[in-house]
């Protein structure tokens, strides 16, 4: 197993426990919104599950894909999806349009999901290598 492999193994389980926690996050928040008139806590608490669920998913595949590296394709994909909601995510949490202020949770999934991606790439890479 090479060492980009390695890495994209380590980082598909960091990013199975994100999810892990990404969704007892929004569980808990969407029970404590019950009391929220506006309904601002509950919209948010179920996009935070709904980017667990996705975490998760790109965590199943990217340990799938790091034994087999033929299946990297769609982690390469789901890598980009990752990376696409970190980045919507923190630009929402901007003061100017109408966020609370970047936190460090949302500067770190950004970074997390772009190490994912660079190395989806590189196994991605050296798989189209292997085979050529």
């Amino acid at each position: 197993m090479s060492n980009n492999r390695k890495v994209l193994k380590v980082m598909s389980i960091i990013y199975l426990l994100g999810g892990m926690f990404s969704i007892a996050a929004g569980a808990f928040a969407f029970t404590a919104a019950s009391g929220d008139a506006s309904g601002d806590l509950s919209v948010y608490s179920v996009a935070v599950i709904v980017m667990g669920i996705i975490e998760i998913i790109a965590a199943a595949l990217g340990i799938r894909a790091s034994n087999n590296p033929s299946k990297i394709g769609i982690v390469w994909v789901w890598a980009i999806i990752c990376l696409v909601c970190a980045v919507v995510s923190l630009l929402l949490s901007e003061p100017f349009l109408g966020g609370i202020g970047t936190s460090a949770t949302d500067v770190t999934a950004v970074v997390v999901s772009a190490v994912y991606f660079v190395f989806a790439n590189r196994v991605k890479r050296e798989s189209q290598e292997r085979l050529s």
